[in-house]
């Protein structure tokens, strides 16, 4: 199928969500760090709803087969990562109105990128998609381990309160690693369930 019309028509089309999500991210770390005067690691690209910037490309040059559980994970947990952000819109504001308008449309295109994998009828293993997104939570969680306190990557850093809505009350009770934990086990379950819809549909 590689070299189908069809296919070619989607790796132009997953390529425009890329230049989007890759280039309007240079501009807005510009922004931040002439506004800042420095370069603030807290607003390093590396959360949930930035995985298409690394993830893309790999879903662009990867055979379909082989690339199966990335496209699998954008159709799933990045769709979730898009919907759920707009349940506390306060991580969507900056002092910079052009930001703003960036991250809300950020989000909206995470969105749409979701639901155009979705229409793609991706057969990916879940577990494939899972364990993707496991290997990039360990990987957020170094990045939180090096900077301590300075970066809340993924929101589950062990070295800050969890600021996430819901699970900052659960915190209060079972302490930040449990909630944490939970926080995960969350996005697994609603990715989980966004996966399954997809595939009966």
């Amino acid at each position: 199928m590689n070299g189908t019309p069809e296919n070619r028509k989607e790796k132009r089309v997953l390529f425009l969500f890329w230049l989007f999500f890759a280039g309007s991210e240079i501009v807005k770390q510009i922004l931040l760090t002439s506004s800042k005067g420095f370069y603030d690691v807290w607003y390093f690209p590396f959360q949930l709803c930035s995985m298409p910037i690394y993830l893309l490309p790999f879903a662009l040059l990867l055979p379909e087969e082989k690339g199966r559980g990335i496209r699998g994970f954008l159709a799933d947990y990045s769709l979730l990562g898009g919907i759920m952000v707009f349940l506390d819109q306060s991580g969507l504001h900056y002092d910079l109105p052009i930001l703003t308008i960036h991250s809300y449309l950020w989000h909206i295109l995470l969105i749409v990128l979701g639901l155009y994998m979705r229409r793609k009828k991706i057969r990916s293993s879940f577990w494939e998609e899972t364990k993707i997104f496991l290997l990039l939570v360990l990987i957020a969680e170094f990045i939180n381990f090096l900077f301590k306190g300075m970066t809340n990557m993924f929101y589950v850093s062990l070295w800050m309160p969890m600021g996430q809505i819901v699970f900052r009350d659960i915190a209060v009770y079972t302490g930040d690693t449990i909630s944490v934990l939970l926080y995960v086990f969350s996005i697994i379950l609603g990715a989980f369930l966004l996966h399954k819809t997809g595939q009966s549909s």
